[in-house]
């Protein structure tokens, strides 16, 4: 917008003498542009833990509530043991994803560990029979390892959603004969069926994702496109 030089006043399109001072437009006068302000970015909003505070408040309340019924007609702990682990269980692993969500390798590895000591005490509490060191603790270490082996593969070789879901399935039938070897194990039987039969259908199903992401990469095309949503 023009600028009167005289006395600095902006002067609107069209006026052939400046409205405060009287000056004749023309020579006198500077074309300007005026900088508008930028616009100021609101501040990100700080984000207050509050799921997993209201979470922590009613495991807390349950842990009490139910320590306090049994040790009240019985003044001992018999059964609420096992209610006690399950609620500690629970809040820790709300704690963990809450905390470390964006540290996938040490969430994998301490969730391993807090499954691991579930499991433990539940085997402490129910059973005579000692299942936790022949059965659980081999299946949640297989089941961890995968997971970290799942995450390592996505990151190092940057794998797109096709190719990540792929190497998923595929790893799911992996576990699914390492859970029926661990089982028989356990039960003292030296083969393998059921096992088999699922993983050769998730062959096929982890192949067709690979064959979707081969064919989005030749032509080029997204998902929207391939499945026509």
């Amino acid at each position: 917008m023009p600028i009167c030089r005289n006395c600095g006043v902006e002067i609107d399109v069209g006026l052939k003498v400046c409205p405060l001072c009287g000056e004749a437009v023309g020579k006198n006068v500077n074309i300007e542009v005026r900088k508008q302000p930028l616009p100021q970015k609101d501040k990100p909003e700080k984000r207050y833990p509050w799921f997993l505070e209201l979470f922590s408040f009613f495991a807390f309340a349950a842990f009490i509530i139910v320590f306090a019924v049994d040790f009240a007609y019985g003044a001992n702990l018999i059964w609420s043991r096992i209610p006690m682990v399950s609620i500690f269980f629970s809040w820790l692993f709300a704690f963990l994803l809450h905390h470390l969500r964006l540290k996938p390798y040490l969430l994998v590895t301490l969730e391993t560990i807090n499954f691991l000591f579930f499991l433990w005490a539940l085997d402490l509490f129910i059973s005579s029979h000692s299942w936790f060191l022949p059965l659980a603790l081999p299946l949640i270490l297989i089941l961890g390892i995968l997971f970290l082996l799942v995450i390592v593969s996505i990151r190092t070789f940057k794998l797109s959603t096709l190719s990540a879901i792929a190497v998923g399935t595929f790893t799911v039938g992996i576990f699914l004969l390492c859970l029926e070897i661990i089982i028989n194990l356990y039960m003292d039987k030296f083969f393998i069926s059921w096992s088999i039969v699922a993983f050769a259908c998730i062959i096929p199903v982890s192949g067709l994702f690979l064959y979707l992401q081969v064919k989005n990469r030749k032509k080029g095309s997204d998902l929207k496109k391939i499945f026509h949503i």
